[in-house]
């Protein structure tokens, strides 16, 4: 290895190979960012230097890519940098940055990221289609804006997302109180949204929280599969940055429409009503506090945490579960108003959370005579031993039940291919969706629908996967259950 002090850094970048497994270098630059472009992932290095002659366990080779370009920062003294990255290396001590985190795409660590990781250079080099640094996640308490009690008990004033609320449900959340917080998620109107939520406050219907803190958030729900589990998560105030920047990752595509009408709703209140749901490949370790929750309704209970250590969370890969279309409306509006405006509530959970799980939605075609009669499976003898085939299924191919009146089959697709994008093949006309695959064939069966596709329940891994590669899910790819409750905290939107 050159020792590079004291020369002028006038080159791009270049990495190296890593040690075959995770966090077996002993130390190492770590630089936390991401490579987020698909033909960037890096692979373990095809040919090594005599590994005895790197006491760190760190082989050796040449780069895998060879190029990074990264502009270099006016105030950058290359050789000082360089100085205190050696500094750095020497005392890393028992604390140690993988030279590569997630053995993936993140590569090279803060020191340099700095110096260049500063938003300035990320739109010029995301259009010109190479790597970037990613930047870290901008995670911190917030002051809460919450019910005071003089608008009645909690139960009558939570509801749904706004996503998850039909017509009928509505009706009955705007009739069961007029402090509902749907009269705010899915009102008449934006500005009669922003007026309402203003004479809340005014009114003492709500009100603010001194201090800033970060909420412990805890779940009991029965699925849709009739099990019963317990989630953790906790709640705080996220930056929220393009997606180019690395860090949050989007998974599914969003619509023009629903972008602009939750943008619409946001300009006019000013507040954020309901978290989005997001993942994290860290390790949270959330202990639930003897004391009565500080707030408690249907199965949920929050507790206030003062003393939130944020690294981890900064740290790692976030991943947006549910609130697309309010995350990219919360962008469009910090572009017009300033960053400090383009703050999200967001409930984390850890990938590694045991009460964490993900449901299937399947799929349900009407007034489709194409695939009434079309027959391009293995069939089987009935629903039961269709889904027994279906369980043992590898993930590495696409694979779903067509279910038809008299007809059962296995539909089989490509390798590498989702379970979704098989079933997207027969486009979206006639579509519904159902997380209950009982509901799915019972519309087969009472004749009001002509087929319906009921498939596995996704992995958090593929996820993660489809994220990381820079794609997008179809809508309705994935089910996380339960959702956050809307109107338990506001987390208000201020320049």
């Amino acid at each position: 290895m050159r020792d590079l002090s004291g020369e002028e850094l006038e080159e791009a970048v270049q990495l190296v190979g890593v040690a075959p497994k995770r966090r077996r270098e002993l130390c190492g630059v770590g630089i936390s960012g991401r490579l987020d472009r698909p033909h960037l992932n890096l692979k373990l290095p095809a040919e090594t230097l005599d590994a005895s002659e790197h006491a760190h366990c760190v082989a050796f080779a040449e780069p895998l890519v060879q190029q990074l370009d990264v502009a270099p920062h006016p105030r950058l003294n290359s050789s000082a940098r360089v100085r205190e990255l050696e500094n750095e290396i020497r005392s890393t001590g028992a604390r140690v940055a993988p030279l590569l985190l997630r053995d993936r795409e993140h590569a090279l660590d803060r020191p340099i990221l700095g110096e260049l990781g500063d938003r300035g250079h990320v739109p010029s080099l995301w259009r010109q289609g190479v790597g970037t640094l990613a930047r870290m996640a901008d995670v911190q308490p917030f002051r809460a804006v919450r019910y005071t009690g003089a608008a009645g008990t909690l139960a009558d004033l939570v509801a749904p997302p706004y996503d998850a609320v039909g017509p009928e449900e509505r009706a009955q959340l705007f009739t069961r109180s007029p402090y509902n917080v749907v009269h705010v998620t899915l009102p008449e109107s934006a500005d009669e949204a922003g007026s309402l939520y203003r004479a809340w406050l005014s009114n003492g219907i709500l009100e603010r929280d001194d201090e800033p803190a970060a909420w412990l958030v805890v779940e009991d729900y029965v699925g849709p599969d009739g099990v019963a589990r317990g989630r953790r998560g906790v709640a705080v105030s996220l930056a929220a940055e393009p997606y180019e920047t690395g860090s949050v990752l989007p998974h599914e595509r969003t619509h023009p429409r629903i972008r602009e009408e939750r943008l619409r709703l946001l300009r006019a209140i000013r507040v954020q009503p309901e978290p989005i749901f997001l993942l994290t490949d860290a390790r949270l370790d959330l202990e639930v506090p003897e004391r009565a929750p500080d707030l408690e309704v249907d199965g949920t209970r929050l507790w206030r945490l003062s003393d939130l250590d944020a690294a981890s969370l900064e740290e790692s890969e976030l991943l947006i579960a549910d609130g697309h279309h309010r995350y990219e409306s919360t962008i469009e509006l910090g572009a017009e108003l300033g960053p400090a405006v383009a703050r999200i509530m967001a409930l984390v959970v850890s990938i590694d959370d045991p009460g964490l799980n993900v449901f299937p939605t399947h799929r349900v075609f009407s007034h489709r005579g194409d695939l009434l009669d079309k027959r391009d499976g293995e069939p089987c003898s009935d629903l039961d031993e269709a889904l027994a085939i279906l369980e043992g299924e590898p993930f590495a191919r696409s694979a779903a039940v067509a279910y038809r009146r008299g007809s059962v089959e296995i539909v089989r697709g490509s390798d590498g291919e989702l379970d979704v994008e098989l079933v997207d093949r027969y486009g979206l006309d006639g579509i519904r969706y159902t997380p209950r695959s009982t509901d799915a064939t019972a519309l087969v069966d009472g004749g009001d629908a002509d087929v319906a596709f009921v498939l596995r329940a996704p992995r958090v891994e593929d996820v993660f996967a489809v994220a990381r590669r820079g794609e997008r899910m179809p809508p309705k790819s994935t089910y996380f259950f339960p959702k956050p409750l809307s109107g338990l905290l506001f987390h208000p939107v201020e320049a």
